[in-house]
């Protein structure tokens, strides 16, 4: 095996991360980088180094805009023209990507399929269903996220010793080192920012199944708590639920605070609220990361969830849905030791010893009960914010991009046996 292709959408930061990673462990075996655009409508990332290296099977074009031919004779060309032995694709839907599947399967490629869904983001019926089972039937392995994908993939008929996890994996060492440096000049970046002295963060698109409605109502039963701490709500992203989201801060009667990017308002002395900051580049997030108190993902429904890996790499405790795709992998059962030889009282007073685990809390995504009380411990027990935020750093290393690395070979090795 000499010749690799691994395939995204669009190459963005997660990315080109992982993909170093991978050209690092590869040896003498080269690793071609190719996108099926170089434009998206999801995502407005600003791309840096590394795009050089990137092929583009349909150059000045929009992801989602592609139509099929185009992607399976541009993936074809490319494919052959590079003698690829091993591509690793990214599933086998929508059309862009079914197209780039078939288009590796008319050359004899091997397959290996890297996704992130699992039995609570399915949605096919009966039919659906079984020709899922067909596209899968088509890889000759797997890279997924974790358990719960592996379950999965599991059931729709490959076999479980040809499917490998830890395929969500982040720059770890990049998210550490800056949420430190900044840590370092706290002051500094809280006035350029304005970001509160307490907040709990939320960062992501403003779309439904993000399910931010119950994080700003558990937030508001928070304050109603009268917890003792003045804990603000940051929320930075953007998307279309943006007008209905501020509607609802004012409905429930929540302080906003609006912070578009060269903002120069100031308002981290005013009563607790909600601030919105806008979508932000991947190098400006570990600044939201590093100064919160704990990062808060309450998804109705998620394949895996990045941004925890970004949270728990600044070392912070997370709060997630359990219907996240990551929750059963990153969040570890069992309170943190460091904190085992203190007083559990704090957790025994908000009745969430169930919903406790090494490195924050998890819910159900329609609760904003237990959300509510989640931050209210959290709130008022400053060192368990501590024990689990080392949790956090702890765990998360066991997902980095070298992991992500030593997986996808091996992965591309189970294709050819």
């Amino acid at each position: 095996m000499k010749s690799i292709a691994i395939v995204w959408a669009q190459y963005g930061p997660y990315h080109f991360a992982r993909v170093a990673a991978l050209r690092q462990h590869a040896g003498d075996m080269t690793i071609h980088a190719l996108e099926l655009a170089n434009h998206t409508g999801d995502y407005a990332w600003q791309r840096g180094s590394g795009v050089d290296s990137v092929i583009t099977v349909c150059p000045n074009s929009v992801y989602e805009e592609l139509p099929f031919n185009k992607v399976f004779l541009g993936m074809r060309r490319i494919l052959a023209r590079n003698r690829v032995e091993v591509c690793l694709l990214p599933s086998y839907s929508p059309k862009q990507c079914l197209a780039a599947l078939l288009a590796a399967k008319s050359l004899g490629v091997r397959l290996v399929m890297m996704n992130e869904s699992h039995a609570g983001t399915a949605r096919s019926g009966p039919m659906g269903t079984w020709i899922k089972r067909r596209l899968v039937a088509m890889f000759a392995s797997a890279l997924v996220g974790g358990q719960p994908q592996k379950r999965y993939f599991s059931s729709l008929g490959l076999p479980a010793e040809k499917i490998v996890t830890g395929y969500d994996a982040v720059d770890n060492d990049y998210f550490a080192g800056r949420a430190d440096a900044i840590r370092n000049r706290r002051s500094d970046f809280r006035l350029q920012y304005d970001l509160p002295e307490h907040y709990f963060l939320n960062l992501g698109r403003f779309v439904a199944k993000k399910n931010l409605e119950t994080l700003i109502r558990a937030y508001r039963k928070f304050l109603d708590a009268a917890s003792p701490r003045a804990t603000h709500l940051v929320l930075v992203g953007s998307g279309e639920d943006e007008s209905k989201l501020r509607k609802l801060c004012d409905e429930l009667q929540l302080p906003q605070y609006h912070h578009p990017p060269g903002s120069s308002l100031r308002s981290t002395l005013n009563p607790p609220g909600v601030h919105f900051y806008g979508f932000r580049q991947i190098e400006e997030n570990p600044i939201f990361y590093a100064l919160a108190d704990a990062f808060i993902l309450p998804s109705l429904y998620e394949e895996w969830g990045l941004v925890v890996n970004e949270a728990m790499a600044c070392g912070l405790p997370v709060v997630v849905s359990q219907n996240v795709g990551c929750a059963e992998d990153l969040l570890e059962v069992g309170l943190p030791n460091a904190y085992l030889n203190g007083d559990a009282a704090g957790i025994q007073k908000f009745g969430l010893q169930s919903r406790t685990r090494q490195n924050g809390f998890v819910f159900e995504p329609d609760s904003v009960e237990v959300l509510s009380r989640g931050l209210s411990c959290l709130a008022e027990n400053p060192k368990l914010r501590v024990a689990m935020g080392q949790q956090s750093s702890r765990i998360v290393k066991k997902f980095s991009c070298q992991n992500f690395a030593k997986n996808a070979l091996h992965a591309a090795r189970l294709a050819t046996q």
